[in-house]
């Protein structure tokens, strides 16, 4: 059995995503702001038949985080996936868009996948990061200054992840959704967008396929659906 550990676990894609691995064979490391949420999720995923176990963690804390990782590779070996996925999003025009919010969207999206990913890189020799962006992370939206900034910067986190990791075999996928059904929109989405969103089912699907089935490259992106997009 292989060890993941996803972030922002307990909800929207970080949930379907660990259904999904709990369903091939994955045990499943939860971590979320919210204990209960995260809880919860891991006990019905243990209720079906997976493996999972959790810990209220949030990404922006390095000693949280590494203590976490650290537990899992004391109990398990090794850490064989990291799913980046946690993420806060807020639309505000740019001339709105205050130093809180974009300090809050820059650490939890950025900073605490490199938190993450620093606190795993020793521990995953042969195995897999696969970072959730979004389509933001390909090209800009209006309303999303700090959101688009905090994924573009995932997507160049990625690629130099992918090419330092090529010495120790880890391979470094990103995965980047259009609009999805997750409790990250709130009341946020336009009556436009939520007719058009995918369920989080959707990404977990492709999250699936390259945890059991990675592609023979180094560094892959994959963009989920940005058709649906209707700002695309």
């Amino acid at each position: 059995m292989k060890t993941a550990i996803i972030t922002g676990g307990g909800s929207g894609i970080g949930l379907a995503i660990a259904r999904s691995l709990a369903g091939e064979q994955f045990r499943v490391g939860l971590i979320g702001r919210r204990g209960e949420v995260v809880e919860a999720a891991a006990h019905a995923i243990n209720r079906a038949g997976g493996e999972s176990w959790w810990e209220a963690v949030d990404v922006r804390d390095d000693a949280a985080v590494t203590a976490f990782v650290e537990s899992a590779v004391v109990q398990y070996g090794k850490i064989d996936l990291l799913v980046n996925n946690a993420g806060v999003f807020q639309m505000r025009p740019f001339e709105e868009t205050t130093l809180e919010l974009w300090d809050e969207t820059i650490d939890v999206n950025l900073k605490g996948a490199f938190i993450c990913a620093k606190a795993a890189w020793p521990h995953i020799e042969g195995g897999q990061i696969i970072n959730i962006s979004s389509v933001a992370g390909l090209r800009a939206f209006p309303g999303n200054a700090a959101y688009c900034a905090s994924k573009f910067g995932l997507n160049g986190l990625s690629e130099v992840l992918a090419l330092e990791g090529k010495a120790r075999n880890i391979r470094v996928h990103l995965v980047c959704p259009g609009n999805t059904q997750t409790p990250m929109w709130g009341d946020q989405a336009p009556a436009e967008v939520q007719v058009r969103m995918m369920p989080p089912e959707a990404v977990a699907e492709v999250v699936r396929w390259l945890a059991v089935s990675p592609p023979e490259v180094t560094f892959d992106k994959v963009a989920v659906n940005p058709a649906r997009d209707p700002w695309s």
